[in-house]
């Protein structure tokens, strides 16, 4: 009956009612459809009632794969790729679920971010064939973990099989897996993919097992569209062939045994330099934008990529494995840069070197990125740490390794000089905190994982093999221990992982060979896990025991001195094994060590009073020593004699006594005391004449709330300055020479181009006068700026007065149109570093606004101009803090990949400050939202130890810094 009413009311309808019926049933058809698979995909990845496997963050060893057989397809032009691949695994222990990792998140307006079109799971024979299909039970995406789950309808037995998969998905404009940057080439936009897999992204690309200990080889096909000419993978092109029209394939060779987070990509239409070949035969090459490598920027990396990698071998005593090594520059890039084997990503300003047009500054900062990155390429991707907890073995390594191989290729440069300076300062000043962690530490949850990519791992991590290598080898040894300790380690686990407890083993071996019967019986494995296990550092106080011993003795050091709230515990109760460097008057350098729970005692006379006792020779120990003041005054004495000190041992001398201080252990006074005994001392070096400066600069920091002390403060230093500026800066600054007129010499080149800075920022008139007038000639008549002293001038008028120099406001806009028309990154580096030191509120809120246009300001560049370059002040801390405050969720959904700079953002905005008020704001802005910070909640406490540690040395030092200019008039 129903049937028959519906067709009489059917044949009522006029032709177009009906066809408007039809379509209407047909769209909801479809909506009905959308609907259903959208909640069937969304009920099948909620969480299961009891416990499962994929609950777990890390994969079951159950199932480990041997071979990825992969096929990718990158449509540019539509922004989306797609993929096919067999995954050849063997099942170890009999199991009824498989899981894989993908990267199924859901967002509504752009579906998700990776669809599986197809999966199934065959049996292999004895021969590798496919014996059979297996029935799959069930199969969902579980996106809290990131995993791919097959139930299978049987257990699969021990064995060999084949997983199979196809999925398609977009092509990101972020900074994970494979992703858009752009350039512009003839006024034109050009796109250009390129990659990052580290720690968790190479699951965005293909379904694999995205660990690092599931190492396996790799075997790929990339099919792009022909306008995009320069198709890299981590291996050789080994055929190229036309696919259909306007497309081609290419065909890699099979990759070595690796772990998925070294894979790399770049589609582009990039130029590349000549190849420089190894003497073993490895082709090296810089690739990026062409005007760049047309321009000759590619040379100088290309170049010593190849002489680094022959002295690496040398040093690992292992052959480069891979026969070619691309360097490529992209434009858009998260880190400064990443290690994948054989296809190196860099950000352009890590790489790219126009001796035209860049600083000595910049070609340091490229060939030390450059010795980072292949120094990883054994020790990181050859040897390859378990799990991401023991980072510090990849990160830390290479971090102390780049120094070497940067001096090796730069021998004339002592730029060795420069390594306690950087490395163990910038440890220092995060792990003198209980916000710090251990250099390795459990890893419970992804963000757990990408927290570990700090300054514990890398900058830690190397002085504490600094320190390794002085008790390995002891002061001025001709022997190699530790470096074979490191070969032995290499040549053991090649093309395998390994835990710390590995490479400690390899050390003790050697240890107990050569060098336990002189320098004294420990176990290494022990004496390194009570500096990898706990956070912090020692602080070894030397002091009269009796009348003929000193007795050394360590405690812990923080910055807070003895308030422990809220801290952290510790399996060996922050004792440590410390390796002592000393020597008394003189007569050598000894060894000992000082133990957990001891006293060391070392024979002194206190009656001869030309004695004196310096400990931690070469500042390689990492720790701080606290000499008691009869101790203290008599190295001093020596000092003012005819004592020498080497530039680290100046440099950690100066940084100790301004952390003791921090720390409420020693006066201000003794800080002042040093620094002008170092100043007398006629000192030239230029490392030492830096920390003089670090330290006067973070006195001015700590008191920026008190305005008119720190204006004292910086006077009272001004005549440093004009001495700097006298003698090293001011001919070469004032000279209107054409030709270059700096030294080659590296360390007097940047002496002399940080004497111009110092006489500037300091306020001498006569640098100032030339900044301005050399500003203004380029302003007016486009009157080049010499390179190295560009961001001075740039930032001597930038920093100005306004009241005294309205028209800095317009300059502002000069400076701000010249770094949108470079197509240069290192001289946008310097343009929008001086942009920030305007001192308008309101122009550097806007500045901020402008960083959030990815038209305007590269992603990877945005966090680091609010983070770093826009509080540089006072004025702009504050500015940034308000901007932070007011963008924080556009902030937070903006810059989701931005692995390595969220923190440095954070920590920039929030770490100098050093008031009360500012600091219960920032406590109440972030309380209800700590669980939204992801990785950035351990820059977030750091900041926060910070800032407290900022109040408390101002009320511990104010009166004594207020005593110290007294006699300081202002004008």
């Amino acid at each position: 009956v129903m049937l028959d009413s519906v067709k009489k009311t059917w044949a009522t309808f006029t032709r177009d009612t009906k066809r408007a019926v039809i379509a209407i049933t047909c769209l909801a058809v479809v909506l009905a459809i959308v609907v259903i698979a959208t909640v069937s995909k969304s009920a099948s990845i909620r969480e299961p009632k009891s416990p499962a496997i994929w609950d777990e963050i890390r994969l079951p060893k159950t199932v480990v794969p041997s071979h990825y057989d992969v096929k990718l397809r990158i449509d540019m032009t539509n922004e989306r790729f797609s993929g096919e691949e067999d995954v050849y695994v063997d099942v170890k222990n009999a199991t009824a679920v498989l899981l894989i990792h993908i990267n199924d998140v859901y967002k509504a307006e752009l579906g998700y971010e990776m669809n599986v079109t197809a999966y199934s799971v065959h049996r292999l024979n004895d021969k590798g064939e496919d014996e059979k299909g297996i029935k799959v039970k069930h199969a969902f995406p579980y996106s809290k973990n990131s995993f791919f789950v097959m139930k299978m309808k049987e257990e699969l037995p021990e064995g060999s099989y084949k997983l199979h998969f196809k999925w398609e998905s977009r092509l990101v404009r972020g900074l994970e897996g494979i992703y858009i940057s752009t350039y512009t080439k003839d006024g034109q936009e050009k796109k250009v993919l390129a990659s990052q897999m580290e720690p968790l992204a190479a699951r965005k690309v293909m379904p694999c097992f995205d660990e690092p200990d599931f190492k396996a080889n790799f075997t790929m096909e990339i099919t792009a569209e022909n306008e995009y000419p320069l198709v890299l993978w981590n291996m050789p092109v080994v055929k190229e062939n036309p696919a259909e029209e306007g497309w081609t394939k290419f065909e890699f060779g099979t990759s070595v045994k690796m772990s998925t987070y070294l894979l790399a990509f770049i589609v582009a239409d990039f130029k590349c330099t000549k190849i420089y070949t190894t003497s073993n035969g490895c082709k090296v090459r810089t690739c990026g934008r062409p005007d760049a490598i047309d321009a000759g920027s590619g040379d100088y990396s290309a170049e010593k990529s190849r002489d680094i990698i022959q002295y690496y071998e040398d040093f690992y005593d292992t052959n480069f494995p891979l026969d070619k090594m691309d360097s490529v520059a992209v434009p858009d890039f998260s880190a400064g840069a990443m290690e994948n084997w054989g296809l190196i990503l860099y950000r352009e300003t890590a790489l790219l070197y126009d001796k035209e047009k860049d600083t000595y500054n910049n070609k340091a900062r490229v060939n030390t990125v450059v010795a980072h990155e292949l120094a990883h390429q054994w020790f990181g991707n050859l040897v390859t740490m378990e799990w991401w907890n023991d980072l510090w073995l990849n990160e830390g390594f290479a971090s102390y390794v780049e120094w070497i191989g940067t001096t090796k290729s730069e021998p004339e440069w002592d730029y060795l000089d420069f390594q306690t300076y950087s490395d163990k300062s910038r440890a220092f000043s995060i792990d003198s905190y209980m916000s710090s962690r251990p250099t390795s530490i459990g890893v419970s949850k992804p963000d757990d994982i990408t927290a570990q990519f700090d300054s514990i791992s890398y900058s830690k991590g190397s002085a504490l093999l600094v320190q390794a290598k002085m008790f390995m080898d002891g002061y001025g040894a001709s022997t190699e221990n530790f470096e074979d300790a490191i070969r032995n380690y290499v040549k053991k686990y090649q093309y395998e992982n390994a835990v710390q407890n590995d490479l400690y083993q390899q050390l003790n071996e050697v240890y107990q060979d050569v060098r336990a019967s002189s320098a004294g019986d420990v176990n290494i494995v022990e004496v390194m896990n009570t500096w990898t296990l706990q956070m912090n550092f020692p602080l070894v106080t030397v002091q009269r025991y009796s009348d003929m011993e000193i007795a050394v003795s360590q405690k812990r050091f923080l910055i807070s001195g003895s308030d422990t709230t809220g801290d952290k515990s510790s399996p060996y109760g922050y004792q440590w094994f410390v390796p002592v460097e000393y020597d008394i008057s003189g007569t050598g350098v000894q060894f000992a060590w000082l133990k957990p729970h001891s006293t060391l005692i070392i024979p002194f006379n206190f009656s001869d009073p030309d004695a004196y006792i310096r400990l931690n020779i070469e500042s390689a120990g990492y720790y701080v020593v606290d000499y008691s003041y009869d101790l203290s005054q008599r190295l001093k004495t020596a000092i003012k004699g005819s004592l020498a000190l080497s530039v680290p041992e100046v440099q950690g001398m100066l940084y100790d006594t301004f952390m003791l201080i921090s720390a409420g252990v020693k006066p201000m006074s003794e800080g002042l005391e040093l620094l002008d005994l170092i100043v007398d001392k006629d000192e030239d070096r230029l490392v030492p004449l830096k920390e003089i400066s670090r330290q006067i600069s973070g006195v001015t920091v700590h008191i920026s709330e008190e305005d008119e002390l720190a204006k004292k403060w910086k006077k009272k230093f001004k005549s440093f300055a004009e001495t700097m500026w006298t003698s090293h800066g001011s001919d070469y600054f004032k000279s209107d020479d054409t030709e270059d007129p700096l030294s080659d010499d590296f360390q007097e080149r940047l002496k002399t181009v940080f004497a111009v800075q110092l006489a500037c920022a300091y306020g001498v008139e006569a640098c100032v006068e030339a900044a301005t007038s050399k500003f203004t000639a380029y302003k007016n008549s486009d009157t080049p700026l010499k390179s190295e002293f560009k961001s001075t001038i740039l930032n001597t008028v930038m920093a100005r007065d306004l009241d005294e120099h309205p028209e800095t406001r317009e300059e502002w806009d000069f400076i701000w149109r010249k770094f949108l028309s470079s197509d240069s990154a290192s001289e946008q580096q310097v343009l929008y570093y001086s942009l920030g030191l305007i001192q308008d509120s309101a122009m550097l809120y806007n500045f901020s606004s402008l960083c959030m246009d990815n038209t305007l300001v590269r992603p990877s560049d945005a966090l680091y101009i609010l983070g770093r370059s826009i509080t540089q002040t006072k004025l702009g801390r504050q500015v940034s803090w308000k901007f932070m405050k007011d963008k924080w969720s556009r902030l937070t959904e903006e810059f989701t990949d931005a692995l390595f700079a969220v923190d440095a953002y954070i920590a920039g905005v929030l770490s100098d400050f050093a008031d009360a008020d500012t600091l219960k704001e920032i406590t109440d802005f972030f309380s209800p939202q700590l669980d939204t910070l992801g990785p950035g909640r351990a820059s977030y406490e750091s900041a926060l130890q910070s800032i407290k540690g900022n109040i408390a040395w101002l009320e511990k030092h104010k009166s004594a810094v207020e005593d110290s200019v007294k006699d300081v008039t202002l004008d």
